[in-house]
């Protein structure tokens, strides 16, 4: 069956309400019917996942919906507005699944708050048979005075797609604008203040092919800065755990660049930056360590047996217990007098115009330099990888794994200078092998902390019994895992060192 129309208008300046209901009014009845006043508050993560998949999150009165920017209803669920959602907090049902998909382990807040008043009118034929549904609407958004976004609507009654047409007609005649729901949307966020996709996790600087080495790194470090300065609101107000891991990408990335070009930044501000971050990324660690085990929670417990399953419940209670106490000591630690004078100096370290940074051999081309290093550390990443076998320890994995992570940061830092289409090629061979050496190190780093609470147990009693039972059992599955993932290695590893590959990356550079 062939779906109902569906228009929206918007009023230009000059033209009243009252004036277009008069136009109407010569062709058809019109009867005013219901009035309401709703509340609306549309809610996104802070990296804007719902709006990068097109759809749009609401509360309005007791129900929850998802929309996409068409209006075409996705789902819908009880629920009343609240400060933030995890998809966990909706009744199970397709909205609850959907979420889940769309925002992991992010959380929706709010992003724009609208009151609503919709006036619905019939237009009647001369039968007083209504033809046409018409709503005349505004939003109010809160806190902002007197903006208001006006529409109306048009809607289509079956059998009478004649009396539509001519109604929509009229509209345009007079002036009206069609309105999509995404436009409306957008300017609802326009009148807010917010901008729609102004954060993501995708890390990307423009740089100039002419700009020099100081310039270029100050550009980059502040685009960092500002990544923490955005996240450190939700890492204290604790709204969910990617604030933390955002905050922390940033100072990780902030930290591998000043290792990596330490030999031509200025040495005694450099070295006294490094230390600075390294403390801010040991103080952020704990809790985000934290997290990853909460984190893992149903993977952890879907490996064990259901018999094994409660001893290991009182280990994620001890850790949500540890990591309220952590998240004290981080909040402590981000408003203290140190951590607002590491962003304070570097701030000006990277923007004052007779900082060092911008001075000596920091003039020079940085697009020049940075082929000179990408070279070099590829070089270095080889050399080291082409010397690990079967028989090396776990150790020169993880370093290795280390060395990676840095070069991927290089490639990452000046990838505006490079072929778009080739570092996207490069980067994807080399994720694969990431991937393999990163889940290595995770679940290396997994058994010890897990061998550590079983180390540490006295069994006294039942519940310690099942609880050394239960951990014993997911070091000894997690071992296994960890074994297939070694073993995974070496093919990786050749796959990645190809001469196409590498071939690749000389025919990127030199291009």
């Amino acid at each position: 069956m062939k779906r109902l129309r569906t228009k929206m208008f918007s009023l230009p300046g000059e033209l009243g309400v009252d004036s277009l209901l008069r136009g109407l009014s010569k062709r058809f009845i019109v009867e005013q019917r219901d009035h309401e006043v709703r509340q609306r508050c549309y809610y996104d993560t802070f990296d804007w996942r719902l709006h990068r998949t097109g759809q749009v999150f609401f509360s309005a009165g007791a129900t929850l919906h998802l929309e996409r920017f068409n209006g075409q209803q996705v789902a819908v669920a009880s629920g009343r507005r609240k400060p933030k959602f995890f998809w966990w907090d909706i009744e199970a049902g397709k909205l609850n699944e959907r979420l889940k998909s769309c925002i992991d382990m992010r959380a929706l807040c709010p992003v724009v708050e609208v009151t609503s008043e919709a006036t619905q009118f019939r237009m009647m034929n001369k039968d007083r048979k209504t033809v046409v549904r018409f709503v005349i609407g505004n939003d109010q958004l809160q806190g902002m005075g007197s903006d208001v976004v006006e529409q109306i609507v048009v809607c289509e009654i079956r059998g009478y797609e004649r009396e539509y047409d001519a109604i929509v007609e009229l509209c345009l005649k007079k002036g009206c604008t069609e309105l999509k729901k995404k436009k409306l949307f957008e300017r609802l966020l326009k009148n807010s203040g917010r901008t729609p996709r102004d954060y993501g996790a995708k890390f990307k600087v423009n740089l100039d092919e002419d700009m020099s080495i100081g310039t270029a790194v100050a550009k980059i470090c502040l685009h960092l800065l500002g990544d923490m300065q955005k996240n450190q609101p939700g890492v204290i107000a604790d709204i969910d755990s990617e604030f933390l891991h955002d905050f922390r990408i940033a100072v990780r990335r902030t930290r591998s660049l000043l290792s990596l070009m330490k030999k031509i930044l200025p040495r005694e501000q450099c070295r006294y930056f490094q230390g600075e971050f390294r403390w801010l990324g040991s103080v952020t660690g704990p809790l985000r360590d934290i997290d990853v085990y909460l984190l893992e929670k149903e993977d952890y417990l879907n490996l064990l047996p259901p018999v094994l399953q409660d001893g290991l419940s009182t280990f994620f209670e001890q850790l949500e217990t540890r990591r309220a106490g952590e998240l004290k000591t981080l909040q402590t630690r981000l408003g203290s007098k140190r951590f607002g004078a590491l962003l304070s100096d570097w701030e000006s370290f990277l923007s004052d115009p007779d900082s060092e940074l911008f001075k000596g051999s920091r003039g020079q081309s940085c697009r020049v330099y940075a082929d000179t290093m990408i070279i070099k550390r590829f070089r270095s990443f080889i050399r080291d990888g082409n010397r690990i076998s079967a028989a090396s320890p776990d150790e020169e994995l993880h370093r290795l794994r280390i060395s990676g992570k840095k070069f991927r940061y290089l490639l990452e830092f000046f990838k505006s200078f490079y072929d778009e289409e080739q570092m996207s090629l490069f980067l994807k061979y080399m994720k694969k092998l990431q991937d393999n050496l990163g889940a290595f190190n995770d679940l290396s780093v997994q058994q010890n902390m897990l061998g550590g609470e079983l180390g540490g147990l006295r069994a006294r009693n039942l519940q310690s019994i099942r609880f050394a039972a239960a951990l014993g059992g997911l070091i000894a599955l997690l071992s296994d895992k960890n074994q297939v993932v070694r073993s995974e290695f070496e093919s990786t590893y050749q796959e990645f060192t190809r001469p196409e590959v590498q071939e690749l990356l000389q025919a990127m550079v030199k291009g």
